[in-house]
């Protein structure tokens, strides 16, 4: 599982390092691969990274969703067509292709955030942004009791 939140800076050809507590849920085969898109829904850009398993499982559950309905369509338009399998070097580092960092405006500063199964990636100002959004639901005493905690 994914916990936690990490600061990394992305160099100048887009390569970021995985932080060292991400590393050991996404195995320790010779050669690591995750797949990484966009988020879709409300809420804040950010790119979403699956060790392949948890990706695969994924895929099972969407083959079993009704194909031929538009909002599967779409949902697999908006998150599949733009999902990417990478491979981290031997640095620890992923390539995050220029169309994956327009879609979030990530330039230098990230920010990875666990969310259990997948980890986010997440452009500095946006969860900065997120954080302080958080912050005001937070002081105006909102109850997560209903969630079944």
């Amino acid at each position: 599982m994914f916990r936690g939140t990490f600061f990394h800076t992305l160099d100048e050809k887009g390569r970021v390092a995985i932080p060292r507590k991400f590393r050991e849920p996404l195995g320790s085969q010779s050669e690591v691969r995750v797949v990484v898109t966009r988020s879709v829904g409300a809420g804040p850009r950010t790119l979403d990274v699956y060790p392949m398993a948890e990706w695969q499982a994924l895929e099972g559950r969407i083959r079993a969703m009704p194909q031929f309905q538009e909002r599967t369509r779409r949902f697999k338009r908006l998150y599949l067509h733009p999902a990417q399998e990478l491979i981290l070097d031997g640095q620890s580092r992923i390539l995050v292709t220029q169309d994956l960092r327009d879609a979030i405006g990530l330039t230098k500063d990230a920010v990875f955030t666990g969310d259990l199964e997948k980890f986010l990636i997440w452009n500095r100002e946006s969860w900065q942004q997120q954080q302080l959004e958080d912050a005001k639901v937070a002081d105006d005493g909102e109850s997560f009791d209903d969630l079944g905690l």
